[in-house]
């Protein structure tokens, strides 16, 4: 049982925390997805930590109803599970540590939400300018549905990879320098 259970949680309050946090808000937002959900889960990743929603609640400054509305959203999403602690009653809450596991499941949900429509959109909007525009109007569907295509299938097939092979493949790429700060 853990030592803390009665002690309330004491969320990391630091500069580059806090940062990390502001960030996923304001990625989440550029991603279509609500800031609070992206700040919920930066949270929850970074501290490594199990919390309840009251204490994710407090260090946000957000109202209970916008955590929970976005805890239930994470946990459909598969990127947050709900922790039990012996003896406890309240609910704690914890991200997805495995960040191919992350990968995986944010792929899927993204592939399922926009992807897959949007596919269908061209597919259908494909098949209803035939014979109805100008070549050159049918000329510039088609490049979006096989790009679009193309992309589906990389998602699919990456979808399909076991996490060994993910594993490999992230060591393939472990030899391009990824940016700054690189070692």
């Amino acid at each position: 049982m853990d030592d803390r259970a009665d002690v309330p949680h004491t969320p990391p309050n630091n500069p580059v925390v806090r940062q990390f946090v502001e960030h996923w808000g304001v990625m989440a937002r550029a991603w279509g997805i609500n800031s609070t959900m992206g700040e919920l889960f930066a949270l929850l990743y970074i501290s490594g930590e199990d919390w309840t929603a009251d204490d994710l609640r407090n260090w946000l400054g957000v109202s209970r109803g916008n955590v929970s509305m976005n805890l239930r959203e994470l946990i459909a999403w598969g990127v947050v599970h709900k922790a039990h602690r012996q003896g406890e009653r309240r609910e704690f809450f914890r991200a997805e540590s495995d960040v191919w596991t992350l990968f995986r499941r944010i792929l899927t949900e993204r592939k399922r939400r926009e992807l897959e429509p949007t596919l269908a959109v061209l597919s259908q909007t494909a098949r209803a300018l035939e014979d109805d525009v100008s070549p050159e109007v049918r000329a510039r569907v088609r490049p979006l549905l096989d790009f679009f295509g193309m992309i589906n299938t990389l998602a699919e097939r990456m979808l399909a990879l076991e996490p060994a092979d993910l594993a490999e493949m992230g060591r393939l790429l472990g030899d391009l320098d990824l940016g700054p700060n690189r070692d």
